[in-house]
């Protein structure tokens, strides 16, 4: 498109016609955007610093600013009418941005960063102009900022902050506290907000206010907060200029967070100071505070006063240097001769040395996206002290961002690499890059519009990372799972308003993410978003913890790791892992643990009523082989009187003929010896057999009539395969003392840690409602215990309304009579006992069951 200072649709004239009641032609290759309500706007109202200044090299806080009513932005019912049309043609008709795609593994949730403030008037919702910024002592404190509020008679209604002590998994969100009117302040708007942190882990915001509605009386702030966010001071005066005649714009803050430097702690806040005494001069000028913010420095120029520049960004080096990067017109009105320059302050911001060149830029500006085309983006590390600077420009044509690094605190700067991998056709805006400790991972994240080559104005996050200082990149990351349309956002004369910049916290080691800040529109109005990104090469096990994990999570091992459980919700985080589930949301889990065995124990009398009968129910598609036992003889020594000294065992299949057994050696040996759990005594019994899936049964009864205690048992042969014991019951007579009826329930083959993993399990009692089924001595009242393998209590029920009845209810499988127990409950990897027995040392015919309810 036609360079943005040379274009700026309705709301800005050319600079011949700046007085002029006439509007200019649209340049050529301006692509259309609606003039939204925008009006002509009268130039001789405009502060006495920017009377002969062209408005295009103005950020667009300052543009908001000087907006009159609308003339240099939508008005709000414009804005109100637009988003209403717009939102209902979605509802009707559909858009590419409602579709939510897969993203990249190393990508954790899009989360928005809280709710609209309440003191925000319900026309004044959209947000711009996001940062985001990492505490050096402390990896899970992060400060975002932002604009806050719709734009009415000039810039924003606040500037607000989120704040989160989890590494970005949860945010609080508030107005910067007693800086506008909405928030308790004296300023009428602020704009240009800027997050930064020391190395004690103190809190900083850099923002724009302006007062009494006046833009030229237009003050640099910073807020601290000495309690990780909980609370903000007043906002500290850092500049305000002493008349009309100068105006500050585009301020950005740096904090030295290197203790062992002279200057550690001392906050730097720069910005392009407009004036109308030195021709069209805009030198970047900057403050400095050495005890928090509470005094400030006068105002010093960092190069010479007739330079023409904007888009500084001051970093901070770890020997206590100060780098200043801008943007530098050449003092001419043509974009072609733009160029990147630097200069370096060996005293922590005192004095500076001469400007060193970096780059010429070929500028590239988003044809309707009100964007930063002119505000490239610096950090170092905490190492070598390298710098290293991202950007948007054209390369061959193209939109690209580049990227280039010095080596030697600024004074030369590499060639520019491209790290965008964009179609040549497809627009780049906003990057921001982040460095780690050591340098070697960089990060750099940024708008795309590559994935809807046929609007103009839908957008995504892209990631670009390098393992190597940034000599190699690897292919971007899409970070948004769906796209914002710009369009939703407040319309300025050079765009749609979603910001000159973005920000984005470095990924510090393996274990902690990036987490880039953007403004996004899924909402239906502009919300500051952010994502966690596993930083890593190709996606594993590290990547994915660390994008939904926190750091401190990390480092507790019940809660990090492969082994630990971060939400408690019996899958462990290498099963949550294995299964794309999140890790601190127990809602979204997938039981993986099977059960595996099944046994029963009880007395066995004569008569079929009497029999021990175990059901159990095969799921899947696929046959399963299982292993079912009638153990008698054996609990003679384990000390259960009475045993039954011959058990015999007949399993009736889903289909087909029922099979007999009853002394297993006598059919079949070989194969129950081979399966490892063969019985202990000859006269105990026992079949393998391979079932289809569904309904099987297995009866257990004393050889001649004969009574006694016996054991059913059902194994699972082949617990890795899909198909899976569920839904597993056994009948019999409930007796008292040692003769209540005991099931047993192993857990196990789970996908986490060493076979870890969970299943969610109905057990029931059942006795009154067996009389409708023909058994003439039910159990009329039983009661239910469920023990872990310690013998400890985990739960008791009598009558299954008495607790967890709505849960219980919902399974669809709720006991038929009230007098009926039942217990639903996760059980993890290991073994489990049910007993039931009568209340008040009652017998009968009794069902116990375990439904798996997943």
């Amino acid at each position: 498109m036609t360079p943005l200072r040379l274009c700026l649709c309705v709301a800005f004239l050319s600079a011949a016609s700046f007085f002029s009641n006439q509007p200019a032609a649209a340049a050529p290759n301006q692509a259309p955007i609606g003039n939204g309500g925008l009006q002509l706007f009268d130039r001789t109202r405009f502060p006495e610093a920017l009377k002969d200044v062209p408005l295009e090299r103005l950020s667009s806080g300052a543009l908001l600013r000087l907006d009159r009513g609308g003339d240099l932005v939508e008005s709000p019912a414009a804005f109100s009418a637009r988003l209403q049309q717009k939102n209902a043609a979605a509802r009707t008709g559909g858009h590419e941005e409602d579709v939510i795609i897969a993203l990249d593994p190393r990508v954790a949730s899009n989360l928005r960063l809280g709710d609209d403030p309440p003191a925000l008037p319900a026309n004044f919702r959209a947000q711009a102009e996001p940062h985001i910024k990492r505490a050096p002592n402390d990896p899970d404190f992060l400060v975002a900022t932002f604009q806050e509020g719709r734009f009415v008679n000039g810039g924003a209604v606040d500037c607000g902050y989120s704040v989160s002590h989890d590494g970005g998994l949860s945010w609080t969100r508030a107005l910067i506290p007693n800086l506008t009117a909405a928030s308790g302040g004296t300023y009428d708007r602020a704009t240009d907000p800027v997050a930064g942190a020391d190395h004690n882990g103190v809190a900083y915001l850099n923002t724009l206010g302006l007062r009494n509605g006046q833009v030229s009386d237009g003050t640099v702030l910073v807020s601290r907060s000495v309690d990780g966010g909980n609370t903000w001071g007043n906002p500290f005066v850092a500049y305000q200029p002493p008349n009309t005649s100068l105006f500050p714009d585009k301020n950005w803050m740096a904090v030295n967070s290197f203790a062992n430097t002279a200057s550690s702690g001392r906050v730097v806040v720069t910005f392009t100071l407009f004036s109308n005494t030195g021709g069209r001069a805009a030198p970047i000028m900057r403050v400095l505070s050495d005890n928090g913010g509470t005094t400030w420095s006068g105002a010093a120029f960092v190069h010479p006063a007739n330079y023409e520049v904007q888009g500084s960004q001051p970093v901070f080096l770890p020997d206590g240097k100060l780098a200043i990067i801008y943007w530098n017109f050449n003092a001419t009105d043509d974009f072609g001769d733009d160029f990147l320059e630097a200069v370096v302050s060996n005293d922590g911001g005192v004095t500076f040395g001469s400007p060193k060149f970096i780059t010429n830029v070929n500028i590239y500006d988003h044809p309707n996206v009100r964007d930063g085309a002119f505000l490239p983006s610096g950090t170092t590390d905490r190492t070598t002290g390298h710098l290293y600077v991202v950007y948007q420009a054209r390369l061959n044509g193209a939109p690209r961002v580049l990227f280039t690094k010095s080596t030697d605190a600024g004074t030369t700067w590499s060639a520019p690499i491209p790290i965008s991998d964009n179609p040549a056709a497809a627009g780049v805006l906003n990057p921001a890059i982040a460095a780690s400790a050591d340098g070697q991972t960089l990060t750099a994240a940024f708008y795309s519009s590559r994935d809807n080559p046929g609007s103009n104005t839908l957008l995504d996050m892209y990631l670009a990372q390098s393992f190597d200082g940034g000599a190699t990149w690897q292919p971007n990351i899409r970070l948004t799972d769906v796209s914002s349309d710009a369009a939703l956002a407040p319309l300025t004369g050079a765009g749609y308003m979603l910001g000159d910049y973005l920000g984005i916290a470095e990924s510090t080691n393996a274990n902690v993410p990036a987490v880039p800040v953007w403004v996004d529109t899924r909402t239906g109005n502009p919300d500051p978003f952010v994502a966690r990104v596993g930083i890593a090469p190709a996606f594993d096990f590290t990547s994915w913890q660390a994008g939904r994990l926190s750091s401190g999570q990390i480092n507790n091992p019940a809660t990090g790791g492969e082994a630990g459980d971060a939400d408690s919700d019996g899958e462990d985080n290498r099963s949550e892992f294995l299964n794309d589930t999140e890790p601190n949301n127990a809602g979204s889990v997938l039981r993986t643990a099977r059960q595996l065995n099944i046994s029963t124990r009880a007395r066995v009398e004569p008569g079929d009523e009497n029999a021990l009968i175990g059901g159990f129910i095969i799921t899947g598609s696929a046959p399963k082989q299982v292993i079912v036992r009638a153990i008698g003889p054996s609990l003679t020594g384990r000390g259960v009187p009475g045993a039954m000294q011959n058990p015999t065992l007949e399993l009736v299949p889903a289909t087909g003929s029922p099979i007999f057994n009853d002394d297993w050696r006598t059919s079949d040996a070989g194969t129950i010896q081979a399966t490892g759990v063969p019985p202990e005594d000859d006269r105990e019994a026992a079949i393998v057999q391979t079932l289809a899936p569904g309904l099987h049964t297995a009866i257990v009864r004393g050889l001649n009539n004969a009574a006694g205690v016996a054991l059913i048992e059902v194994y699972d042969l082949d617990p890795t395969a899909a198909p899976k014991l569920a839904n597993i019951s056994s009948r019999g007579f409930v007796g008292v003392n040692d003769n209540a009826m005991i099931a047993g329930l192993i857990v196990g083959r789970g996908q986490g840690t060493n076979g870890a993993g969970s299943v969610r399990v109905l057990v029931r009692g059942i006795g009154p409602s067996l009389a409708a089924r023909g058994i003439t001595a039910p159990l009329l009242n039983p009661e239910l215990f469920l023990y872990n393998s310690n013998g400890d209590v985990l739960a008791t029920n009598n009558d299954w309304r008495e607790a967890q009845e709505a849960e219980i209810a919902a399974t669809g499988i709720p006991p038929e009579n009230d007098r009926e127990a039942a217990i639903l409950v996760t059980l993890v990897q290991g073994t489990y006992t049910a007993l039931l027995r009568g209340i008040g040392g009652t017998t009968g015919v009794g069902l116990v069951e375990s439904y798996e309810v997943n």
